[in-house]
């Protein structure tokens, strides 16, 4: 079945890497097996040339932190760029690329949004809106007077359209409850 299928789709065996490495150099080791493998980095013996009291406290007792500062970020972007690219993405924050037109300051997006709102038909002044209104509002159909006693405003309830009226069937009709 094996034999079917086309050599771009079968799957490459995973690289096995030993569990104790012999001294010497091995080609393409990912960074987690490189870092996890036993053995003395170059770090570890540039310490331990200072001092085997500061190797043990940095990389045995690890009573001695290590401090991030610009310099050694720009030390590991160096070495990520020239020895790790493919890794560049993963382990530091590239800035994107801003493409031409985009707004990169404020200033540039008030003077789209200025020239947006230009381009948009002028807003109606409140007398113009006042006037719609009362356009409108003269198609509707009169007001009721509520009338001056509970009588008087149940006659104009009783006057309402059905789907206006409120009051259950049975209840009292107050002249809060009508109005």
């Amino acid at each position: 079945a094996q034999q079917n299928v086309p050599e771009s789709q079968q799957e490459e065996p995973e690289a096995a890497w030993p569990e104790y490495f012999e001294p010497g150099r091995y080609e393409g080791v990912p960074n987690e097996v490189y870092h996890a493998a036993n053995g003395i980095s170059s770090t570890q013996v540039k310490d331990a040339r200072v001092s085997l009291m500061y190797f043990n406290a940095r990389h045995v007792e690890k009573t001695i932190v290590k401090e991030r500062s610009p310099v050694l970020d720009m030390g590991n972007l160096v070495h990520a760029l020239a020895l790790q690219p493919e890794n560049l993405e993963a382990e530091f924050s590239v800035e994107p690329e801003i493409p031409e037109g985009a707004f990169t300051t404020t200033a540039t997006l008030r003077e789209f949004i200025d020239a947006h709102n230009a381009s948009l038909p002028a807003l109606l002044s409140a007398d113009d809106i006042k006037a719609l209104l009362e356009e409108y509002n003269a198609t509707l159909p009169s007001q009721m007077p509520l009338g001056a006693s509970v009588d008087e405003t149940y006659a104009s309830y009783e006057q309402l359209p059905e789907e206006f009226q409120r009051i259950e069937n049975g209840t009292k009709h107050t002249a809060t409850a009508m109005k």
